[in-house]
């Protein structure tokens, strides 16, 4: 198989590789991306057959069915690392305040990596 960009682009070469990893290519991050909505408060449990889904940020996310309350790759942290000085920095709190997480049933985990279990 062949690699191609679909916009056109030609592929990049190594030394373009090398600038990016090194910082030469990168975009800044923003320090804050402010979110319209505010933090979520969800119910301890919904009733009847209604399937309730919440954004809590990157992959996590509660979902809540009458009988069941299912949180997906749990972050909570400020960063997606081992260590608390170091990593991907989150730029915008969790969806829902860890405080005001309804008791969880389940823990779905996608797969083990920082971003994604806390």
């Amino acid at each position: 198989t062949l690699f191609f960009n679909p916009d056109g682009k030609p592929p990049g070469r190594f030394a373009d590789l090398l600038r990016w990893q090194l910082g030469g290519g990168r975009s800044k991050w923003p320090a804050a991306w402010p979110s319209p909505y505010p933090q979520a408060k969800p119910e301890q449990r919904i009733e009847g057959t209604a399937l309730r889904l919440t954004m809590v940020g990157h992959a996590s996310l509660l979902i809540q069915t009458a009988a069941l309350n299912i949180l997906t790759d749990p972050v909570w942290s400020e960063r997606a690392s081992p260590l608390a000085f170091a990593g991907p920095k989150r730029i915008n709190p969790p969806g829902i305040a860890f405080r005001d997480l309804p008791a969880i049933d389940l823990v779905l985990l996608s797969h083990n990596h920082y971003d994604h279990l806390d």
